[in-house]
C-alpha cells in the first residue's frame, strides 16, 4: 500500500498523538501502593444473612499492609495481605476461622469478593472522610447509604450498596423482603436514577438529587401504581 505524502504526514501525526495521550494518561494515573493504601476506608459486605457494615483501619508498617476491619459482627484481624498491580488480596481472622477478601482497588473504592469458611459474598471500601462521607469528591455516590420510603400510608426501611462507574451506578437494594440488584441506574448531572424489581418482579424506579448530604427524592411502584418519596443517609 502507497501513502500520499499529506496521507503519510497525517497519519504519522496521528500515531504521535496517540502515543502522546497514553503517556500522559499513564504519567497521570496514580500508582497503587501498599502505602496508598494506607488510611481509613468505609464500606459493607453482601452475606447470606445479608448486610454486614465494615470500617477498616489500614496500616503499612516495614512494607507490610496490616490493620483492623470493624464489622457488626465483631473485630476482623487482617493476618497478610499482598498487591498485585491493583488487586488486592488479605487474609483475615474472622471469629477463629481463616478467610479472605480478594478486591481490585479503583481510585479511592475497593471492590471485590470475601470466602470465609465456605461461605462467600461481595464488598465494597471506599475511603472515608472524602467529600460526601465515604468517596471520592468526583464520585459521591459510591458507599453504603441507609434510608426509608414513604409510600402508600407506609414507612419502609431499606439500605443500599452503590457503586459508580462513570455514569453508571450498580449495586444492590436490601429490604425486610430481602436484596435485589440494581438495573439500568445512573448518576448524571447531579441526579440519580435507581431502577430494581420488587418481589414478584414488579419495576421500581427511584430518583434523588443530594441535599445537605443526604439523597432526598420520589419512588414509583409498578408504573405508577403508587408513588411517594425517599431519603437515604450514609451509614455511620
Amino acid at each position: 500500500m502507497v501513502l500520499s505524502k499529506s496521507g503519510g504526514f497525517l497519519a504519522v501525526c496521528a500515531l504521535l498523538f496517540a502515543v502522546g495521550t497514553a503517556a500522559t494518561a499513564s504519567a497521570q494515573a496514580p500508582a497503587v501502593t501498599l502505602a496508598s493504601l494506607a488510611g481509613a476506608w468505609e464500606g459493607v459486605a453482601q452475606s447470606p444473612n445479608g448486610e454486614v457494615a465494615l470500617q477498616a483501619e489500614f496500616k503499612v508498617q516495614d512494607g507490610k499492609l496490616g490493620g483492623v476491619i470493624q464489622s457488626s459482627l465483631g473485630v476482623i484481624p487482617i493476618v497478610s495481605a499482598s498487591l498485585a498491580e491493583d488487586k488486592l488480596t488479605m487474609t483475615i481472622d474472622f471469629q477463629g476461622a481463616s478467610g479472605t477478601l480478594v478486591g481490585k482497588v479503583l481510585a479511592a473504592r475497593i471492590e471485590g469478593t470475601w470466602e470465609v469458611g465456605g461461605s462467600n459474598g461481595t464488598f465494597a471500601l471506599a475511603r472515608a472522610g472524602a467529600a460526601g462521607g465515604g468517596a471520592a469528591s468526583s464520585d459521591p455516590i459510591s458507599g453504603a447509604w441507609a434510608g426509608e420510603v414513604q409510600i402508600a400510608g407506609q414507612v419502609m426501611p431499606f439500605s443500599m450498596l452503590l457503586r459508580l462507574a462513570g455514569e453508571t451506578v450498580t449495586g444492590e437494594v436490601t429490604s425486610a423482603v430481602g436484596a435485589v440488584p440494581l438495573s439500568a441506574s445512573s448518576w448524571k448531572d447531579g441526579t440519580l436514577q435507581l431502577a430494581f424489581p420488587y418481589t414478584s418482579g414488579e419495576p421500581v424506579s427511584m430518583s434523588a438529587r443530594l441535599e445537605n448530604g443526604k439523597l432526598v427524592g420520589a419512588v414509583d411502584y409498578n408504573r405508577g401504581e403508587a408513588t411517594g418519596t425517599w431519603s437515604a443517609s450514609r451509614k455511620q
